[in-house]
């Protein structure tokens, strides 16, 4: 591993790690097992998103070299595209929904529990993955949705306490783990849909520039000019964000928890410190994620669960029991097998598990096709994972 490849594994696992023992602690810390007592989540979250913006755009214009070609940018790429712009609306409605339910699954699940429940995102996207892009998946990533299935079961069943649920009712796991599905399922459901919204513009540009067998350098340059006004990945930022700010403004001032009295109410430095690294975390992320392949996100993901879950046994009293431990060990490896990090160590069933699709009769030039598609679906699915890390947190 080479030095930025290092970089960007300490930079993701420190991410991974802090956001949901911040959350926990910010959520807890004051108001203890009672959540109407905590600050209001959707104006927090509408803070993030104000942040976002503002250092979105610090980085647009660097990235532009000015001002003035920044607001170009912004101007040709949201202002002038209101389809595109109104697309995201869904991934950015989604996004704000998973953001609230982190930190309100944080308000019920001990962070262990909760960092070990929300590695189940993986299966809402390999299941989104196939109704929404029609993927074929192989069938050890199969093996993986069961084994993190049966994982998260097992979390959920064990007896795994920290000092904050232990004061609440049985009931109060059962409203935590609502929370945290739901957060998974927006953020895997967001990250398909963009997908499929940028899959489908990119072959849409491929059909309007393939004119004629003698235009061959032509096209070269039109698909080269094509990705050199791809848009800005912080103009996507900006975007997102606002259509987020657009959906929370209003729902800050119809939650049950927001005071207009006392606005701030529940706002220390540990709120402050959870708003600005949520923001700024995912930014940095943004940045360093390019050099890391797919295999060193999962390690780092497997990490960041351990690490945190060694922290929130003397910072939370956190109690793991060796079911927790088990569904836990459950719930990594299936995410490391699906992120192909490993294989398994028989050969037997290594050989049935990762089958590859190029097999059949019709000869190597079907094999050597299919081959070539996999691996282009490879560099989609690794472009597609950059652009989710790049959005919200974790």
């Amino acid at each position: 591993m080479d030095s930025k490849g290092f970089l960007a594994l300490i930079v993701l696992t420190l991410q991974n790690v802090s956001v949901p023992l911040l959350m926990r602690m910010a959520r807890t810390r004051q108001a203890g097992a009672d959540v109407s007592l905590a600050y209001c989540v959707p104006l927090l979250v509408c803070f993030q998103e104000v942040c976002k913006i503002a250092f979105s755009l610090v980085l647009l214009v660097r990235e532009q070299g000015g001002v003035a070609a920044a607001a170009r940018a912004i101007r040709s790429e949201i202002v002038l595209k209101p389809y595109m712009t109104l697309r995201l609306g869904v991934p950015a409605g989604c996004y704000f929904i998973q953001n609230n339910c982190q930190q309100l699954a944080n308000s019920y699940l001990p962070a262990a529990v909760y960092a070990v429940t929300y590695q189940g995102k993986t299966l809402v996207v390999a299941l989104m993955s196939v109704v929404l892009l029609n993927k074929q998946l192989q069938m050890f990533r199969w093996a993986a949705i069961v084994g993190l299935a049966v994982g998260v079961a097992m979390v959920q069943c064990a007896k795994a306490p920290d000092s904050v649920s232990k004061e609440a009712d049985g009931s109060a796991l059962l409203v935590g783990l609502a929370y945290a599905i739901t957060a998974a399922s927006m953020s895997g459901f967001a990250g398909v849909y963009f997908e499929k919204m940028i899959k489908a513009k990119k072959s849409g540009g491929d059909r309007g520039s393939g004119g004629g067998g003698s235009s061959g350098d032509g096209g070269g340059e039109k698909r080269a000019s094509q990705r050199a006004r791809a848009p800005s990945l912080w103009i996507r930022n900006i975007q997102l964000a606002l259509f987020s700010l657009f959906v929370g403004i209003p729902t800050v001032f119809t939650s049950s928890t927001f005071d207009p009295t006392q606005p701030l109410r529940g706002f220390d430095a540990v709120v402050w410190g959870l708003g600005v690294n949520n923001a700024v975390g995912g930014l940095i992320v943004a940045l360093v994620v390019k050099y890391a392949d797919n295999i060193l996100k999962c390690f780092s993901n497997a990490l960041s669960t351990v690490i945190g879950t060694l922290i929130c046994i003397p910072l939370f009293g956190f109690e793991p029991s060796a079911m927790f431990a088990l569904g836990g060990v459950c719930v990594l490896s299936s995410a490391l097998l699906y992120g192909e990090a490993f294989k398994c160590p028989f050969p037997m069933c290594d050989d049935i598990l990762f089958a590859g699709d190029a097999g059949g009769g019709s000869g190597g030039g079907s094999s050597k096709l299919a081959m070539q598609k996999q691996k282009k679906q490879l560099q989609i699915d690794i472009e597609m994972a950059k652009r989710e890390e790049s959005k919200v947190n974790a």
